[in-house]
Order: C-alpha cells, then structure tokens, then sequence
C-alpha cells in the first residue's frame, strides 16, 4: 500500500467508526507501511497500523471488506466491541486474530465469506451431518454374491465387516466359497474393489532340502570353504546365530549354524564326492512347495508304539521320535526370501526305559535367515553319536577258556557324526 492509500484508509476508517467529530481516545492516525516490506507466517495481507477503541464488530469487519475487496456476510447473532493498537499487522492476519478472540468463525462458499459464531457453525454442520445420514439410511440395499477364487471366505471375512455400513451385512456360503454381501450400493462397490485387490493368487516357493549326515572332519572341511565354522559343538557363525544344547547331552545336540552357498552345482559335487569317500550320507533330499507365509514341514524318523491302559481297555498311541524341519518362507518386496527355520530333533534312547519303551531325548532350536532367490542357506549342529565295538582273535586260539585272551583284542571306539540341512528356497513365477 502507498503513503496515500494507507493515509486514504486512515480517513476512511477515520469517518467509518466516528459519525461524530473523533475524540482523541477513539481513533488514532495509522502509519504507512514502508515501501518493499515483507510479510512472514504465511499473511500476504497490506500492512496496516490501526488503533481503535470500544469500536463494533460489526463496523470493523465492514472495514475489512473495503480493504481487502472480499464479499462479507455478518451473522445477527455476531456482537460485541472490539479495542486494537497495532503496528505493521498483514490485514489477513489481523482478521484471523479478531475471528478467534472472538470466537467466531468463518465459512467460505465461493467467493462469498460468511462471519458467524463457532456455536451458529458446528450446529449447522451437525444438522448438515444428520440430513446427509438420513439421505444414506433412506437409500435402498441391495445384495450380490461374489464367489472367491484364491482366498477362503473365512479368512478374507474380517477385512470386509468394518468397511460395511450401518445398514449391511456380509456372509459366506462354504461350500462354494461365496461371499453373499447385502448393503447400500455405495458400500457394495467399495467392497468389491477391496475383492478385487485381495483375491489374487499367493506367491509359492519351491524349498528343497538336502539332509546329509557327514562326519565332523568333512563338516569342518566344509565349513573352512563357506567362510563359517560347522562340525564342532559350540562352533558360532561370525554372521548368523548358533543356538546350542548343553553340553552335558550325551546325544543328539543341536544348534544352529547358517551360512549362504550361492552354487548349488558345485555342492552337489562336494557331497557325491564326500558320499563315495565314506565323509558323508546323503539321508534324503525332499522337495516341498509352500505358499508365502505357509509353513512347509519335512520329518524323517519313527515312531514309538506306547500302550495306554485306561479303564481297563489297552490302546496303543504313537510317539513320533524323529527329525523334523519346519520352514515357513516369506518373499520380501527386494524378491528375496525370509525363512523362518525351526529344527526338533527327537532320538528313541534305549538305554534308558520305562516299562521297556524308551525315554526320548529332545532338542530344538529355531532361527531366521535371508536368503536370496535361488541361494541356499545350510544348518548344522546336530550331533550323533554312535558307539561301537571290535574284537580281533586268531582263530580257534581266541575261543581257548581264560588263555584265549592271550590271542585276542577288544576295541572299543565312539564316532560323532553331525547332520546338515542345506536349503535352498526359489520363488515360483506364473
């Protein structure tokens, strides 16, 4: 604003508020804002300098129309004086300022601002909010059945229940795996795009496994060529997690070591190698698919027949003694897999029995791993041990009572062999 209009405004404001000849204390003269001046905290507004005293609301914002150029509405209900001694003030931001010392508010249709008390806006706009309810119970429902592809009515009905209206309701038919959905059509669209978005196949990994049984000197060979240590109890991976058994067990430890192979060929190389030199036994080597999310579980072992006697009726239940590996893959956004890997490793010990049937000794231990599409990640830390005994005698001699211990020789020797999982998870493409 020039020196003139800002002095134009003073007069203005000068006749506007004091139809009679102005006393001192009811307005004073305003300065010009200086030339080039910049506005902060968002005001784009013309600097003004006002001071009025016990002046109406209503005349001044009739003044902040004639300034400012906007269409103003004033409620009946808006009332009250006002007292300013300003300085330099944006005139938009002392029109915010007046409009919330007040308590007023202010509601803008089009080019039109309407000044009305906080209590006169939020009623209309409850009263607005009812009629707009009315008009959406008033609606009528309709109902559509949409029969699923991929995902379970079951499972998928608990996403849908919250986005169903006051007036709706969803159920499922079973056996076709039909959703039966009855609401106003605003509702039913908004569900079916939502079906739309979650019926849709789930990723599928293949996970293979190779279980091979290997003695400790081949593990350690093994575990020197994938840069971690294996074949030793209490060996811990530098870059993965080793969980171990105590110590003490005198079969079956187990514990986890996890290291990545990213060539599958030249593994399969090492361990038919080590299988023909008598290092290793390959003990199976499945082959599951899983869907994402889903556990996928491969055990190898026995069970143990226990007789159960319960009112005088004998019935026989099975304990399962044996090697079990869980693996539930998850594919992340980056396309490689998370597996969560638990391993229980259940042993009949026929040492020690009640009522002839053997105690069980278990060990499990569970981790998480990374692994790339297609790499392959190898556990180890489950340890057999196995004892055995050799008698050498010349024969005839050896059989001699008492002086056949002169012609021959017992030796008593245990061999710890380790159990490995390599595997190695690939993401199913359509």
């Amino acid at each position: 604003m020039s020196r003139y209009g800002s002095i134009s405004f003073v007069l203005f404001l000068c006749l506007l508020f004091s139809p009679a000849p102005l006393a001192p204390d009811t307005v004073l003269a305003s300065t010009p804002a200086p030339t080039g001046s910049v506005q902060t905290g968002g005001y784009q507004g013309e600097p003004v300098s006002l001071k009025l005293v016990d002046v109406s609301l209503v005349d001044f914002f009739r003044a902040m129309s004639e300034l400012s150029g906007l269409n103003i509405l004033i409620d009946p209900d808006v009332q009250g004086s006002i007292t300013i001694n300003v300085e330099q003030v944006p005139w938009d931001q002392l029109f915010e300022s007046v409009l919330r010392s007040h308590g007023l508010l202010k509601a803008i249709d089009g080019n039109l601002v309407r000044i009305a008390t906080r209590e006169t806006i939020q009623e209309e706009e409850e009263a607005q909010g009812d009629l707009k309810q009315a008009a959406f119970l008033a609606q009528d429902t309709i109902t559509i059945t949409r029969q699923l592809n991929y995902a379970t009515g079951i499972g998928i009905l608990p996403s849908f229940e919250n986005q169903l209206s006051l007036r709706g309701q969803i159920n499922v038919d079973e056996r076709t795996n039909t959703l039966i959905i009855t609401d106003v059509k605003e509702s039913v669209d908004m569900i079916q795009g939502l079906i739309d978005i979650l019926d849709v196949p789930e990723k599928q990994v293949e996970i293979e496994a190779r279980i091979i049984e290997a003695t400790t000197q081949f593990a350690r060979e093994l575990g020197v060529q994938l840069g971690m240590r294996i074949g030793a109890p209490g060996a811990r991976n530098r870059g993965g997690l080793s969980v171990f058994a105590p110590v003490d067990e005198p079969v079956g430890a187990i514990g986890f070591s996890t290291g990545k192979l990213l060539d599958t060929f030249q593994l399969d190389i090492a361990l038919t190698a080590a299988e023909t030199n008598g290092e290793a036994r390959i003990l199976s080597r499945p082959r599951v698919s899983a869907q994402n999310n889903t556990e996928a579980v491969i055990t190898q072992g026995s069970k143990i027949p226990i007789p159960v006697q319960m009112n005088f009726t004998t019935t026989v239940r099975y304990e399962v003694a044996a090697l079990r590996l869980t693996v539930t893959p998850q594919i992340t956004e980056e396309e490689t897999v998370l597996l969560n890997i638990r391993v229980e490793n259940n042993i009949p010990d026929f040492t020690r029995t009640v009522l002839g049937i053997p105690t069980i000794l278990t060990s499990e231990s569970q981790t998480k791993v990374l692994v790339v599409d297609g790499g392959t990640t190898v556990i180890g830390g489950i340890f057999v041990q196995t004892d055995t005994e050799v008698e050498n005698k010349v024969p005839g001699l050896g059989d001699i009572p008492v002086l056949g211990h002169l012609f021959k020789k017992s030796e008593v020797g245990k061999e710890t062999r380790e159990i490995l999982f390599f595997i190695t998870p690939k993401i199913i493409r359509q």
